[in-house]
């Protein structure tokens, strides 16, 4: 039985998961832009103490896009401004190692790390180029595997220059005029197959020492990838309890493989609670927005998330399309291959893969004593170390916040104050040793060179 506090993230949708959520009669004028509703949810957040604020990101839209992929905020600018206005909630923000340069990635994460006085995170993500490729002009055609590759180099660039500075590089000793002290200042001078970066990035070492990586996945390659690197792994919450408690388990020993602390790595599925003072009345929530949805609307937030495949052109009783949507199905390795097994297992019609998939895939429905049941259920069956919340219905995080969060926080299950300042302190990390300090230290045990080479591997 795990024991201990549940991390916990919330995760803003602007216009709501769905193609239809916009229209609750709650939802805001441009959701997906309203910096006030998102201040508002970072505040309700940060009262229950979640760990993490996290904004996604996509860099492309088209008109089948849903809502919250529509009209959204670049990531890290929105983050600086919710720095602004939070104390405690650690930020994480979106940027690709497929598309975006690894020292601006560098530089803009620490940068709203120092803003939010160590409160930043990067949710790398090793974007399909189906889309995107368009708008930047570059990886028209690159595989799942070779995504990854990609993504491993870049946090290697990225982590080296987030430590170019020692903690103590910058003394600045106004009596002896001493602002630097140049041998604690560390270039990375780093030259590999798809970057070079020489630094070193202009900015000092985080509070937190380095920023905490994030990333989703489900896919295999995803999976060595996670256990390898990143501090908290998202995983999609819709697959049930014992496809999470499989991919829990594979995780932690693959990571225990690389060498790390099981514990050092956390999984967080998606949890999208739907609250209502009765179970009835929460499923009677579940069931109207499912209608408002309707078939046709399940199959256009499908067409929008497989990234140019247009389901709405077949008939809705023809048999799924399995051959013509392979074309796409390298993108999204893991959540793809899942639904198209399935869809092949059972020789689903295309309203039947609408209707399996194409729908919201609410895990926790009912009263908050139920919520709170089941996601204790979770963490204690070993499924995950926290959740990523998403807001099912406007007033719902309002909901969990009141009635949900007292109930874990009263079974020992969620905080009553943060741990700290810093995500890394909240998130139960320790802070990670400069990775040229530690370079330094090997060469002078093995009596060779190599420091910058070293801590770039």
């Amino acid at each position: 039985m795990k024991k201990g506090f549940m991390k916990l993230g919330l995760m803003p949708e602007g216009g709501g998961r769905t193609g239809t959520d916009w229209m609750n009669p709650g939802m805001p004028p441009y959701p997906g832009t309203n910096f006030q509703r998102h201040k508002e949810q970072a505040l309700i957040a940060e009262e229950f103490k979640a760990d993490f604020f996290f904004v996604a990101d996509t860099l492309w839209a088209d008109e089948v896009s849903p809502p919250h992929r529509l009209d959204r905020f670049e990531a890290m600018t929105l983050l600086a401004a919710i720095a602004a206005v939070t104390t405690h909630i650690g930020l994480v923000g979106t940027l690709s190692t497929t598309f975006c340069e690894p020292f601006n990635i560098a530089r803009q994460v620490l940068s709203l790390d120092h803003i939010s006085n160590g409160r930043a995170g990067w949710n790398l993500v090793t974007t399909d180029p189906k889309g995107s490729s368009d708008n930047y002009g570059r990886f028209h055609a690159i595989s799942h595997e070779e995504r990854y590759e990609i993504g491993a180099e870049a946090y290697r660039v990225v982590t080296g220059l987030w430590d170019s500075f020692e903690d103590d590089a910058l003394p600045q000793d106004k009596e002896k005029g001493v602002f630097l002290i140049p041998e604690k200042l560390h270039a990375l001078n780093h030259k590999g197959k798809y970057f070079e970066s020489k630094g070193p990035i202009n900015l000092h070492r985080s509070p937190q020492g380095r920023p905490i990586v994030f990333t989703a996945t489900a896919s295999d390659d995803g999976l060595a990838f996670a256990a390898r690197y990143i501090d908290c792994v998202f995983t999609p919450g819709s697959y049930g309890i014992g496809v999470n408690q499989e991919f829990y388990r594979k995780l932690k020993v693959k990571a225990v493989a690389y060498g790390r602390d099981p514990d050092s790595v956390s999984i967080l599925p998606g949890c999208t609670p739907l609250i209502a003072p009765t179970r009835e009345a929460a499923r009677a929530i579940q069931e109207a927005r499912r209608e408002q949805i309707g078939v046709e609307g399940a199959i256009k937030y499908l067409s929008g998330s497989f990234h140019g495949f247009d389901l709405r052109k077949y008939g809705l009783d023809e048999p799924f399309p399995l051959k013509a949507i392979e074309s796409v199905a390298e993108g999204f390795k893991g959540n793809m291959m899942h639904m198209l097994r399935i869809a092949r297992e059972e020789a689903l019609t295309v309203r039947q893969f609408a209707m399996r998939f194409g729908f919201p895939k609410d895990q926790f429905v009912g009263t908050a004593e139920d919520i709170a049941d089941e996601m204790q259920e979770w963490i204690e069956t070993e499924a995950c170390d926290g959740f990523m919340l998403v807001e099912s219905q406007p007033g719902q995080l309002r909901l969990f916040a009141d009635s949900v969060a007292p109930i874990l926080r009263e079974r020992g299950l969620l905080r009553r104050e943060y741990a700290g300042t810093t995500l890394r302190e909240n998130l139960g990390l320790p802070k990670p040793e400069n990775l040229f300090v530690a370079a330094g230290r090997s060469r002078g045990e093995r009596g060779g060179d190599g420091r910058a080479a070293a801590a770039a591997e």
